[in-house]
């Protein structure tokens, strides 16, 4: 059977939908609005400043283990952990019985050849007086000058043996050497020791110390004598740099800087510590907001510059294009960076993921300031 033709006013019908169809999109783009942008102008810098910090680790000027140089049962110790101790006092002693005996016996021993000796003498002064006389002869006064030189010598001797267990009953003793608190007992009463056997272990409550190692060339900018700032948790507190040590460690490639700290930091042995240092860079380049950023190729950063547009038809006052910068240090919410940008030039601050190369946009720049 022969097809049915369509009316023709059908077929006109359709025809103008179609071209109503494919009209409506330049209609709605001739009708778009310009995004408009926050900017920031570019304005050049001859350097920046750049921080760093370094960890480090609060310790104790000086940190001893204390104990005998002679063997010994341990007769008392006087402190406990956490009490303090003032530099001099007796902290721990040993049983000194046997070193009072002998101390006992060898005054005896002293006090026997001091009276030969003055016998001695009593002799030899009787005989160089029958000298005179002839009394005597010169082989005896001979003898009895001998006989006094030995004694005296004698004497000498058993005084350095006195002495000797008198140093003996001293270093039965602890003493505190500085100023510390007992923070580990490591032995107890009637607890026979060998001698340097540790008793306990004493921490000096002077102003503490800091060591911070510091990496690369950064040491560089620290000198002996400088003043630092540290940072303990939320805290900041003063240093003053007390000598770098000549010795960079093999593991880390730190040098050690060892810091004098406030005695009101209130920091202990163990606290943690970063160490700011600041160094001015010479280099050409511009601050910018971090959100004017976009990720490029090769390693390098792109940002969009909003230039004049000369033929603006009514929809925006600028046209945007890209620039590919190198960004060569980071400050919080700001970056310092040098490439295809130039003084003055109009930088889009935020909002990249709303434009486009070569799109037109307005600006406003009174709602950011510069960067700088």
């Amino acid at each position: 059977m022969p097809r049915t033709s369509k009316p023709l006013s059908v077929v006109w019908a359709a025809v103008f939908a179609l071209c109503a169809h494919a009209a409506a999109p330049r209609t709605q783009a001739a009708e778009a609005v310009p995004v408009s942008v926050a900017v920031v102008r570019a304005e050049g810098s001859t350097a920046y400043q750049l921080e760093r910090e370094f960890v480090g680790q609060v310790e104790a000027a000086r940190r001893s283990q204390v104990g005998f140089e002679l063997p010994g049962r341990l007769a008392a110790v006087g402190v406990d952990e956490g009490d303090s101790v003032t530099a001099g006092a007796v902290i721990a002693r040993l049983d000194i019985g046997r070193l009072e005996a002998r101390r006992a016996e060898l005054r005896a021993a002293l006090a026997q050849t001091q009276a030969d000796l003055s016998l001695a003498s009593a002799t030899l002064k009787r005989v160089e007086e029958a000298v005179d006389f002839n009394g005597v002869s010169l082989q005896e006064v001979d003898e009895a000058r001998e006989q006094e030189r030995a004694l005296a010598a004698t004497v000498r001797l058993a005084q350095a043996r006195v002495a000797t267990v008198e140093v003996d009953i001293e270093k039965s003793s602890i003493r505190a050497p500085y100023d510390a608190v007992v923070v580990r007992r490591l032995a107890d009463e009637g607890q026979v020791l060998a001698a340097g056997q540790a008793v306990l272990e004493l921490l000096e409550t002077s102003a503490p110390e800091a060591r911070v190692g510091v990496a690369g060339d950064a040491a560089d900018a620290v000198a002996t004598g400088q003043s630092v700032t540290v940072v303990h948790g939320d805290r900041t507190v003063d240093a003053r740099v007390r000598t770098i040590l000549p010795l960079r460690d093999p593991a880390s490639r730190t040098v050690d800087v060892i810091l004098d700290l406030s005695p009101a930091s209130g920091l202990v042995p163990g606290d943690l510590i970063r160490m700011r240092l600041s160094r001015r860079q010479e280099a050409a380049g511009f601050w910018i907001p971090v959100g004017a950023l976009t990720e490029g190729t090769r390693g390098l950063w792109s940002l969009y510059v909003a230039e004049p547009d000369a033929e603006a038809d009514g929809r925006g006052s600028h046209r945007l294009e890209r620039r590919v910068v190198q960004v060569l240090h980071t400050d919080d919410d700001r970056a310092f960076v040098t490439g295809t940008l130039a003084e003055g030039e109009w930088v889009v601050a935020d909002g990249l993921q709303r434009v486009v190369p070569g799109q037109q946009v307005t600006i406003q720049t009174e709602i950011l300031r510069t960067a700088q």
